[in-house]
């Protein structure tokens, strides 16, 4: 049977995403939330309204208990539930009958308002009230064991944390509705699309959700950290990293001590979050020593295994990237919930680095239908990473216009879906390399400052990216024949991103190594052309890098260091 997106039965209404169940029945006049009684299991929901039973039967998907909410809002019961696996149900439950829908009379309209306004005693808003639910039943919690354990969503009257005359916004009427990135259109295989514009607007409310909580009920209250949560998934898909390492490792709120304190399902989350940004941050150990601590405490799966794969990749650690790709494929034959495109394509980017390039751009092109046939007519980032693979794999082969074409696309969907992250800026200097490579020297320029602008702005910064973008700058601007073809010839245009980088690499207090040493020479080779303002800027850079090769026994620096005391004579001159 299709999946239906909305449904219409005797005595209630449904809608569904890819990640939720919204179930909604009409409060009958007179009735207040007490006489409410909602029964979640994992397949199973019983709705009752004083005597009358609205629903009751099996589920036709799971749910996870510890998501699901009810509240009364604009004169209805509203019930959130939370799918377990991301997928699309056939309905709510077994045996449903379907109804035609029927409009409103405005005098139904008015007795419902005027129900949801007795109903309506401990959440005010302006724009609507809400009740969230003190005898829901018990959402459930994954332990070190890999139990079920249960608590209940709201303690009984009197046994509450929560003070009876608190006053919160309604936006606490659900923290589960808050912690998924956001979508747009569906396509008619029924998965989501991603909108920069929703994904912005959704972390907005869920900081907004976080702050409310964490002032009314406290830190350590199950719902301020479901919602601390909800904000750092956000946070992780938008590149927010140093937001995350402050929420969780922070001075002020430390919620990784909280959690690993608290233990169970809090201890799990924080360990895989903070995995996610270190991976993130290009912390690649740090990050797989606590996806294997995530191991340990809840069991290997194929998600896990994927993203301990991936790791392994990162570190140049083939074998053991293969094995675990391998056994998350096997998993997933077997039953298991994963990923399989994103197991394709670490496959294919360890075929890659064995030098079979003609085998990984096959397994990578697989993956990239994969992804495009699942979410088909439908922008995703997913789909954007896809081809990046495949568009490397391609680039490897000597096909350069089929590449390009593949990170053009990646680029579009990366601008349309993330909006300004080092998703975009990777992709957009690997479509000006293949510009240069295909002679659009002005396309390549363009692309490239873009690339720079958006690299020295980011969250974290990726030193080495931002060093490979400035070392390929200069030939554009140098080379009489890549000249002649540029609109803007002038250096001066790359002057707002060098102060950025040096004002960012002056207030983190980076440590110079050996790739910022060289980074500040390249920016200076940048800067110095520029003026007399980038001449100013380029000689304490290149001072700094003099500094670091002068003291460095790793390799022979003789030549950096010539060239740096030529540049800052170039820079002196200018000054002069």
């Amino acid at each position: 049977m299709a999946a239906r997106k909305v449904g219409t039965c005797d005595g209630y209404s449904w809608r569904q995403t890819y990640d939720e169940f919204t179930f909604i029945t009409p409060l009958p006049k007179g009735a207040s939330a007490k006489t409410v009684h909602v029964d979640v299991k994992n397949r199973y929901l019983k709705v009752q309204i004083e005597e009358r039973i609205i629903v009751q039967g099996a589920l036709l998907g799971s749910v996870d208990v510890d998501g699901c909410a009810w509240s009364i809002n604009d004169g209805n019961v509203e019930l959130i539930l939370e799918k377990s696996s991301s997928d699309w149900w056939t309905g709510l439950i077994q045996n449903e009958i379907y109804v035609a829908p029927k409009p409103k009379a405005k005098s139904e309209v008015k007795e419902a308002k005027s129900a949801s306004k007795s109903a309506s005693k401990t959440v005010i808003s302006k724009k609507r009230k809400t009740v969230i639910s003190k005898k829901s039943k018990a959402k459930t919690c994954t332990d070190t064991s890999g139990k079920n354990t249960a608590r209940t969503i709201e303690k009984a009257p009197g046994e509450s944390n929560i003070s009876p005359n608190l006053k919160l916004k309604s936006t606490i009427t659900s923290t589960s509705k808050l912690g998924q990135k956001g979508h747009g259109e569906l396509n008619e295989k029924g998965n989501e699309g991603e909108d920069i514009n929703h994904i912005l607007v959704k972390e907005k409310e869920c900081k907004n959700m976080f702050e409310t909580l964490r002032k009314s009920v406290g830190l350590e209250h199950h719902m301020t950290l479901t919602a601390a949560f909800n904000l750092m998934d956000q946070w992780i898909g938008n590149y927010r990293l140093t937001l995350i390492d402050n929420l969780l490792m922070g001075k002020e709120i430390a919620l990784m001590k909280i959690c690993r304190r608290l233990g169970g399902q809090w201890k799990l989350k924080a360990v895989q979050m903070l995995a996610f940004c270190r991976w993130k941050q290009f912390r690649y150990k740090e990050s797989l020593d606590l996806f294997y601590e995530f191991q340990d405490l809840a069991g290997k799966s194929a998600i896990l295994l994927e993203n301990m794969g991936h790791t392994h990749n990162s570190l140049g650690e083939t074998d053991k990237a293969e094995e675990c790709f391998l056994e998350a494929l096997d998993r997933i034959e077997r039953g298991d919930r994963g990923n399989k495109g994103g197991l394709l394509m670490g496959i294919g980017i360890v075929r890659k680095s064995r030098g079979d390039l003609k085998g990984s751009a096959e397994i990578l092109l697989e993956a990239l239908a994969f992804y495009k046939d699942s979410y088909k007519g439908v922008d995703h980032s997913i789909v954007a990473k896809s081809h990046t693979s495949v568009g490397r794999a391609l680039e490897d082969l000597g096909e350069i216009k089929q590449a390009e074409h593949h990170f053009y696309e990646a680029v579009r969907i990366f601008w349309l879906t993330c909006g300004i992250s080092p998703l975009t800026g990777n992709a957009t200097k690997r479509l000006g390399d293949l510009k240069v490579k295909l002679g659009f020297m002005n396309q390549a320029q363009q692309l490239y400052h873009q690339a720079l602008d958006m690299h020295v702005n980011f969250d974290t910064m990726d030193l080495r990216a931002i060093l490979d973008i400035l070392t390929v700058i200069p030939m554009l601007h140098i080379t009489e024949r890549c000249r002649v073809m540029l609109a803007k010839p002038d250096f001066d245009q790359y002057l707002p991103c060098i102060t950025t980088l040096k004002k960012r690499i002056e207030s983190e207090g980076l440590t110079v190594d050996g790739t910022l040493a060289v980074l500040l020479k390249a920016a200076a080779e940048i800067a110095i052309p520029g003026g007399r303002k980038g001449a100013s800027m380029a000689i304490p850079m290149l001072e700094k890098a003099i500094k670091f090769f002068n003291t460095t026994a790793e390799a022979d620096c003789s030549r950096l260091i010539t060239q740096s005391k030529q540049m800052i004579e170039v820079a002196q001159k200018k000054l002069s």
